[in-house]
């Protein structure tokens, strides 16, 4: 693997990550019994985080893994 690949796996995996603790986020807020009215602070940070992380971490990590020569 190259370095830009190395580098690329890695920007991935973090994005891959804080994808998953922002979605982890939005689910414990969704059960919580503790609901306050108008309290929609930080929810579309909390998705825009989510849908971000968990597609362009996929996409890099895609793109940095090696190619199958099929």
């Amino acid at each position: 693997m190259s370095a830009f690949s190395i580098i690329l796996l890695l920007v991935g995996i973090g994005l891959l990550v804080l994808g998953s603790v922002s979605g982890y986020a939005l689910f414990s807020r969704s059960i919580a019994q503790n609901k306050k009215a108008n309290d929609e602070t930080n929810i579309g940070t909390l998705w825009g985080l989510f849908i971000i992380g968990v597609w362009v971490g996929l996409i890099f990590i895609w793109w940095a893994l090696p190619k199958a020569n099929i």
